[in-house]
């Protein structure tokens, strides 16, 4: 059972009582004034996490954003790559960012910008770019300011990196000292540029440790205070993914993401922070992993269970369109509308939350009719009676109430578990990962950006030369040092980089969930024309459609996501996350 809890009152998701389909976490409506482009921090808040957008075309990103209002979603999560915008130094290129984060403006939408991906200039020999470390945390600094700058009143909040608890995004091996230096270094010169902007940390993976490879979200966010990083953020961010369990269901597990989540939420408490949210940047089940059902199922259970927590922020799933709705790739199935257009039942229930994520009359007399109402905290129980009486708002029946109230009570079954037995399938399911994500890395930090390197490259050179008075160069072929060539970075990478599909198919493949019943209506197009745009520009090759926007996330997050029936032999996704 599902319970959602809002000012001391508990309730529950129910999918028959009378007056609402759907009892979603008791936010009381308040009256805000936000700025455009705010994002609405509450755990209530449903986003979409779309790195497809990065490089696509004009068209592609609108009709991606039209399809997020059409399912009632008006926040997105969007890439803003260092090595895309900077690929040579002093030479920028804002094309692509502009015209997605205009896009999202002009509809209204919110925007979290993630500020990741180095260029090959700013890593040092040996480290890859895209995933490698930034060698100099002042010239990262430099660019979150530049991008703040930018978009001021258009940016809402920025992500201080993605994933650097994994060595798939931070290269040469997760390092909360280094990471913390990014941050102290990004914060001032964002909230210099534009206060009001939320700056967000941490952006952890739900990983364990595992070597030089992962570290456990736990010890990192430790990591990041015992550096002195408090101060440098004003929330951190989670990606509880997990293929084998929901997320509500992890209490019982060792390491799972709901564990390490609470985990997390005591470091930050004991050091002061409190009142500082953890958002959950990315969630999502590939139906590649489970029926479309189970996806709808997992992703339900997240949005329903965490606003119950009481610090949690907005959650954003990844993603909106699948690349291939046929391929057995993770990393190809995670969107909720088929590669055809039409919409997987996930959709459905994200259109459905979104609708409702607000309180309405009936769902405070609801609230009010639940067992221990009177035990809440006063102030929060007179918002509900105020919301309850407005007037000409329909009434709840008793019925409904007491069919509520006798859901909210009824005893969570416990489920049988093994913790050793998921402990050693998420180690041998880790290890036969590690070959998968190696090999799967080798091209991304070069193939995604060649091309647009290049082209940056060509007209650098022309603006050096014509400040010369000499020749331009018809090509960039020779500007090696300024172009990260897949060939470049394969050593590098090979040597130091798991793929992001460790953690969603660790513990996604290792098992399969429990069969859910279809509740959803018969599927339809979302849009009367085909959803094609799935792939960005850089990705319309089978080389690059899961390594450019995303820069491959390695998923080598075993500990609770694996179920206990993995093996070493599991391959793992190429996730390419961004």
């Amino acid at each position: 059972m599902i319970r959602i809890v809002c000012a001391g009152v508990s309730t529950v998701a129910v999918a028959a009582v009378g007056a609402t389909a759907l009892v979603p976490a008791m936010n009381v409506a308040t009256v805000n004034i936000m700025p455009a482009a705010a994002i609405d921090d509450s755990g209530s808040t449903i986003g979409f996490s779309d790195p497809y957008l990065y490089g696509a075309t004009p068209a592609q990103i609108d009709q991606q954003l039209d399809q997020m209002q059409a399912l009632g979603v008006n926040d997105v999560r969007v890439l803003i790559p260092w090595a895309g915008v900077e690929p040579v130094q002093g030479y920028y290129d804002w094309s692509s960012v502009d015209y997605t984060i205009d896009a999202a403006n002009a509809r209204g939408m919110g925007v979290l910008g993630v500020l990741n991906s180095s260029p090959q200039w700013a890593v040092n020999p040996g480290v890859p770019a895209i995933s490698g470390a930034p060698a100099s945390p002042a010239q990262y600094g430099d660019f979150a300011g530049l991008v703040a700058q930018r978009y001021a009143g258009k940016v809402s909040a920025y992500e201080i990196w993605n994933e650097p608890n994994g060595q798939t995004y931070y290269a040469p091996k997760p390092d909360p000292a280094a990471y913390t230096e990014l941050l102290k270094a990004a914060y001032p010169e964002i909230k210099a540029a534009d206060p009001n902007a939320t700056v967000i940390g941490g952006v952890t993976g739900a990983v364990v440790d595992y070597g030089d490879f992962t570290m456990n979200p736990v010890t990192f966010v430790k990591g990041i205070y015992a550096a002195g990083g408090e101060g440098y953020f004003d929330a951190l961010s989670f990606h509880p993914y997990n293929y084998g369990t929901p997320f509500s269901q992890g209490a019982s597990l060792p390491d799972s993401p709901l564990n390490q989540l609470t985990e997390m939420r005591d470091v930050m408490v004991a050091n002061g922070d409190a009142s500082k949210q953890i958002w959950a940047s990315e969630y999502g089940e590939p139906t590649s992993v489970a029926t479309e059902d189970q996806q709808a199922a997992f992703i339900k259970d997240m949005l329903t269970t965490w606003p119950t927590l009481g610090y949690t922020g907005p959650t954003f799933i990844d993603t909106l369109n699948d690349v291939d709705s046929s391929s057995t790739d993770p990393e190809d199935t995670l969107g909720v509308i088929r590669s055809d257009g039409t919409l997987k039942p996930a959709a459905y229930v994200i259109q459905q939350l979104a609708e409702q994520r607000d309180t309405t009359p009936a769902m405070a007399q609801l609230a009010l009719a639940m067992p221990g109402a009177t035990a809440a905290d006063p102030a929060d129980v007179a918002k509900l009676t105020k919301l309850a009486q407005t007037p000409d708002a329909p009434a709840v029946t008793p019925a409904d109430a007491a069919a509520v109230a006798a859901l909210a009570t009824t005893p969570t079954v416990a489920q049988p578990t093994d913790p050793a037995a998921v402990m050693a399938a998420n180690v041998n399911a880790m290890a036969g990962a590690v070959g998968t994500q190696l090999e799967a890395s080798a091209n991304a930090a070069g193939t995604a950006l060649q091309a647009s390197v290049q082209a940056a490259a060509v007209g650098f050179q022309k603006q050096v030369a014509a400040m010369m008075g000499a020749k331009a160069p018809a090509t960039a072929t020779a500007n090696k040092a300024a172009t990260p060539a897949a060939t470049a970075t394969k050593a590098a990478t090979d040597a130091a980089t798991p793929t992001q599909a460790a953690t969603k198919a660790t513990t996604k493949a290792a098992t399969s969930p429990a069969a859910i019943p279809a509740t959803q209506p018969a599927l339809t197009s979302l849009a009367p024309t085909k959803t094609t745009g799935t792939k960005t520009a850089a990705a319309q090759s089978d080389s690059t459609a899961k390594t450019s926007p995303k820069h491959q996330k390695a998923d080598a997050t075993g500990s609770s996501h694996a179920a206990p029936a993995a093996s070493s032999s599991d391959k793992k996704p190429k996730h390419a996350k961004g």
